[in-house]
């Protein structure tokens, strides 16, 4: 079974130690949707989910130490986004798209068989030199939950600054992330960044 999705992914770190991988989805098997993986200082991973459905979906690909579903509310505009997910509350002002990844034709950049010669051939240039801080970054693997991934990548765009609350305390200035926060086969770049893309699942 193949599955699509369409949407973003935004990875911000504050000081606090606290890192965040947010999926923004325009649509894909459940519809439109969000999620939350949140790495915690001490590396606990939990998943933050707006119903049961979604936590299970998420819950069933990557991996977590915990699964909380809680009451979300997101707002975006061309220059940003606000989200809250329970007892969490994040912001993020974007700059401007990449202008590298615009110069891929729509059809390439949503062929499989490209994603792998962009993860076997540009990922090392791009991720470490391009982006910044994307040494660990692949574009296809196998899930946790086993299943085969490929990232589509549409376009990147830096996060020029973000705000962070957790139950009313402040997480402190945005900072990079973790090379590795453990939700699955692939790391995101350390430098904050929202990356628009299409995730395809199979198995």
């Amino acid at each position: 079974m193949r599955i699509v999705l369409e949407g973003a992914i935004a990875g911000l770190g504050f000081s606090s130690g606290d890192c965040f991988v947010v999926g923004l989805w325009d649509s894909g098997p459940l519809g439109p949707m969000a999620d939350v993986m949140w790495a915690q200082p001490s590396g606990r991973r939990v998943l933050l989910a707006p119903d049961e459905r979604v936590a299970a979906f998420v819950a069933g690909v990557y991996s977590f130490d915990e699964t909380r579903v809680v009451p979300f509310d997101v707002t975006r505009s061309a220059d940003g986004f606000e989200l809250s997910a329970g007892e969490l509350r994040v912001g993020a002002a974007l700059g401007r798209r990449h202008p590298l990844f615009a110069l891929r034709p729509r059809r390439l950049r949503r062929s499989l068989a490209w994603v792998r010669v962009e993860d076997a051939v540009l990922r090392p240039l791009v991720g470490r030199f391009l982006i910044g801080g994307g040494g660990g970054v692949r574009m296809r693997g196998t899930t946790p939950g086993g299943r085969r991934e490929w990232y589509r990548i549409d376009g990147y765009r830096k996060v020029l600054s973000a705000t962070g609350r957790l139950g009313g305390r402040d997480l402190g200035p945005l900072t990079s992330l973790r090379p590795d926060l453990g939700f699955g086969f692939s790391g995101f770049p350390t430098r904050p960044a929202f990356v628009t893309c299409s995730p395809v699942l199979e198995g």
